[in-house]
């Protein structure tokens, strides 16, 4: 088996030649490192451009329309308000139905209006006023759609 020293490349027969020799022709140099950093430009190159696509993948399906968005329409222009507050699990779980189209709904909180919250009687959130008549707690989408007319 023959030992080859990194930094001039010459073969020696043991091991022991080999430290002798590095000790006294490269003490203080460090050794070459082959192909190596051809490897890393390529693998951090690699890592960069899935970084950048994914991305690019994440903020491109952020920016399309909701799913919902139609139909949660449709609740604000027939007058359906929804009374609830963003601490609440059950008025969150009934606005994550709606996902990227809550923005669309007429949603008054609670916290910043009392004095509405109130007036209309909402002890419960969320709260639904749909044609002058109170709903509360979560409402299907299908319960919604049957009390405005409104196609999901």
């Amino acid at each position: 088996m023959a030992f080859e020293c990194n930094h001039c490349d010459r073969r020696f027969i043991s091991e022991d030649s080999l430290d002798q020799h590095t000790s006294s022709k490269h003490a203080g140099v460090k050794a070459k490192k082959r192909g190596f950093g051809f490897r890393k430009y390529i693998i951090i190159s690699l890592v960069f451009l899935i970084i950048i696509s994914s991305s690019f993948m994440i903020y491109s399906s952020s920016q399309g329309p909701g799913e919902y968005d139609d139909f949660t329409k449709c609740l604000t222009d027939k007058g359906a308000i929804i009374y609830g507050n963003d601490y609440c699990q059950y008025t969150a779980k009934q606005l994550n139905y709606f996902g990227k189209s809550e923005k669309y709904l007429d949603y008054v909180k609670c916290i910043e209006d009392q004095a509405l919250c109130d007036s209309k009687g909402v002890d419960i959130t969320p709260t639904w006023e749909i044609d002058g008549k109170m709903y509360e707690s979560v409402q299907t989408f299908e319960r919604l759609s049957s009390l405005t007319g409104c196609e999901i």
